[in-house]
């Protein structure tokens, strides 16, 4: 996958990052967790092997990790390095490219050059192209026609939660009620091994469908009538399994 640069702000970015490709020196890319810092590091030195940090350096403390035969390394999670000083210095005669989520002082002056990637919520025209090839992507394997409108999505861990998002969101549009039926046998089947009571597994049921009602209907008295309850009994159960009542 290519690193997504619809935005200014990373057409900026990944202008630097073809620019510093062929200097002699390391490169911190900085972000967040799911921003695309190991594919923009991937396109800075596509001819590099990635390795983890913390990986990278358990090999290199026993030894196994034989480094005399690369010339440039990708090294992912650099923050997560105990002796980050020690670390570098036995990558010294190496180009490296190291992905962060913040800039550990300690090893700020080996990299001459940094590239913060910002948040996919400030980058409106990567997050709407993204959205769209990875909308695309799960209507392919589960034969949907899903739209990026129709889809709830989750930039909490920005590129991972989007894509966690989308397909999960997917899948659910694509379930038939025999899938459906299925998939709660299984789950109801899991829990028997919990050893709960008929009323215990009940609130699996009538949760989200009292949150489904009240997210579709305006007022309880609407929500009374469409699910056949009075409203007295309603609110018990709204009460019983604290979902927030709108008078």
């Amino acid at each position: 996958m290519k690193f997504i640069a619809k935005s200014e702000s990373s057409k900026k970015l990944l202008s630097i990052a073809q620019t510093s490709s062929t200097l002699p020196v390391n490169i911190l890319i900085i972000g967040e967790r799911g921003v695309g810092k190991t594919i923009l590091a991937q396109t800075i030195l596509p001819d590099a092997i990635t390795f983890d940090a913390k990986k990278l350096e358990t090999a290199i403390l026993n030894k196994s990790a034989d480094l005399e035969q690369y010339s440039e390394l990708i090294v992912t999670n650099i923050d997560k390095v105990l002796n980050k000083v020690e670390f570098l210095e036995k990558l010294a005669h190496l180009k490296i490219v190291a992905t962060s989520t913040f800039i550990p002082v300690e090893i700020e002056v080996q990299f001459a050059i940094k590239i913060d990637i910002p948040p996919l919520k400030d980058r409106k025209e990567d997050l709407e192209q993204l959205t769209k090839l990875y909308v695309n992507e799960a209507n392919k394997i589960y034969e949907t026609e899903v739209t990026p409108s129709s889809v709830k999505i989750d930039l909490s861990e920005n590129g991972i939660s989007l894509k966690r998002s989308i397909f999960k969101n997917t899948f659910l549009q694509s379930m038939s009620d025999q899938d459906m039926n299925t998939a709660l046998q299984e789950f109801i089947t899991k829990k028997f091994q919990n050893s709960l009571g008929y009323k215990e597994l009940l609130g699996y049921f009538e949760t989200p469908l009292l949150q489904a009602a009240k997210k579709k209907y305006k007022s309880q008295l609407q929500m009374a009538n469409k699910l056949q309850l009075n409203r007295i009994t309603l609110r018990k159960k709204l009460d019983l399994y604290n979902i927030e009542q709108e008078v």
